[in-house]
């Protein structure tokens, strides 16, 4: 078997699964990835600060926890 991976734009998305689905079963697999690797969780200028401060060795704190058993 072999792997083929696409990139299919949103507007034609289910229309291309539903051209999958008249394939038979038993011999294609698909699995749907769905990628959020292009959202960013902060602004860049905000990453640079963050990025600043964590560059800071005094930033950090340490902390240790113990397991007790009763």
């Amino acid at each position: 078997m072999k792997i083929l991976k696409l990139e299919v734009d949103d507007s034609i998305f289910d229309r291309f699964k539903g051209f999958l689905e008249i394939l038979p079963k038993n011999k294609i697999k698909i699995k749907e990835v769905y990628d959020d690797t292009h959202i960013e969780f902060v602004k860049k200028e905000e990453q640079k600060e963050i990025e600043k401060k964590l560059s800071d060795k005094n930033c950090h704190i340490v902390s240790h926890s113990k397991l007790v058993k009763l």
